[in-house]
Order: structure tokens, then sequence, then C-alpha cells
């Protein structure tokens, strides 16, 4: 069974899930409706209005959760009992994570891709026009990104609850330092310096840097940053995926 038939399989299994299907695509519209609605006064007539300011956040903290994805993609009981016989097919053992890695990737890369240009189009929101595909390359390193912490946390501890538990704590730091439902820069220097840490932060400033500066400084840097860091979810997947944790 090789890697290409692991990844169609697991794809699959994702779209089938209706509820990983409406959480990657009316999701991120229900939170740019409410955030966009009760901010709408807090926002001038010209420029950037709340619908425009909290779509490009919105869409950016519903990417971050796909590592919840990748995590029930890859431990989800169902799949973990159907995909028994993966463990025994002749696959090494990083066929076993990146296929789970890679099709969640896939699924996020078509779904955010519908969403962005649903809510460019139908919705007019803004997300660059003309440097839209500046902006989609950035969320598809930040889903990237995404799907490989998941998996990493995944194969660090071997169970859903606890893998999604666990992983929600640098999430909700990489969301609360990113600034996506509020500026941070109003609590001090101190929480100025430790927003540095966070991904989402990049990708929010960069984006928006992209958008209404057309400036493209920081974009090589934080899809690099990005990368790097995939990279070293990738490193410790491979060192503690082990094929028997994946099934008991």
């Amino acid at each position: 069974m090789n890697l290409l038939k692991l990844i169609a399989f697991d794809f699959m299994n994702i779209v089938r899930n209706p509820v990983l299907v409406i959480a990657n695509s009316a999701f991120p519209f229900v939170l740019i409706l409410v955030m966009g609605f009760v901010t709408k006064n807090s926002f001038g007539a010209v420029g950037v209005s709340s619908y425009d300011y909290y779509g490009v956040n919105m869409m950016i903290f519903a990417a971050a959760l796909i590592a919840m994805t990748a995590s029930n993609t890859f431990m989800e009981e169902k799949v973990k009992k159907a995909n028994l016989r993966i463990v025994y097919a002749p696959v090494s053992t990083t066929g076993i994570y990146l296929s789970k890695l890679l099709s969640t990737w896939i699924f996020s890369v078509i779904m955010y891709s519908m969403n962005v240009l649903v809510a460019q189009t139908m919705f007019r929101l803004n997300f660059g026009g003309q440097h839209l595909p500046y902006f989609m390359l950035l969320l598809y390193v930040f889903l990237f990104f995404g799907c490989c912490l998941g998996t990493m946390f995944c194969c660090l501890f071997k169970n859903e609850e606890q893998a999604n538990g666990l992983m929600q704590i640098p999430i909700a730091f990489f969301v609360f330092f990113g600034g996506v439902f509020f500026g941070i820069h109003r609590f001090g220097n101190i929480v100025n310096f430790i927003s540095i840490l966070s991904p989402v932060k990049w990708v929010i400033e960069c984006q928006f840097r992209l958008i209404y500066d057309h400036d493209f400084s920081m974009l090589l840097p934080v899809m690099s940053g990005l990368l790097f860091a995939s990279i070293i979810c990738i490193a410790v997947s491979q060192v503690v995926c082990k094929p028997e944790g994946y099934i008991c």
C-alpha cells in the first residue's frame, strides 16, 4: 500500500465526516458574522470595516484549529479501527503519520481556498484583491504548520482526547498572544515581547501588511519560520511515532 493510496483513503475519511467539513467551512463565516456585527460601531465608515478586520482574523483563527482536524484524522476511534490493517501492510512508519498529515493539509487547502474566495467575491470582504495569491500562499503554509502540530501531538500522546486536550494549551497561547480577538498592545511591553513567540501573530501582521500596505517584507521570513517549525514537528513525529501506539 503506497503513500498516495493512504492519502486518498484518509482524505475520503475526512470528507465523509460532516463535523469536520462544517468546522472547516461554515464555522469561519459564523465567527466573522458574530465578531463583525458586535464590533461594527468600533470601526469608522471608511478604511477597514469590522467585517474586513475580523474576516482576516477569524479565518486565521479557524485555520489554527486545523490541528484538531489532523488529530481527528489520526486518532479518531472509528478511523483507528478501520485502519488497523495499515499497521500490518507493507508501509513504513513514516507513511502512517505522513498520510494523515498530508491528507488533512490537502483537505484544508481545498476548504480554505473556497472560504476565502466566497468571502471575497460574494461577501466583498477584503483579502488582498490582486494580492490574494500571496494571502493564500501564506495561509497554506500556516495550515501546513497546523497539520504538522496536530500530527506531532498525536504521535507523542497516542490518544485523541489527551492529544487534543494538551494541544489546546499552545493553540490558546498562539491565539491570545496573536491578538485574534483584540489587540494585545494595550497590555504593555512584556506581553508584546511574548507575542513574538506566536505564529498567529506573525501571520496576522504579515497578512494585514500585504492587504493594506502592499508590504511584502514579512512574507518570506514568516513563511520560513512556519516551515522551520513544521520541520521540527515532523522530526519529532518521526522519532516518537510507533505503529503499535496507533492501534492501542
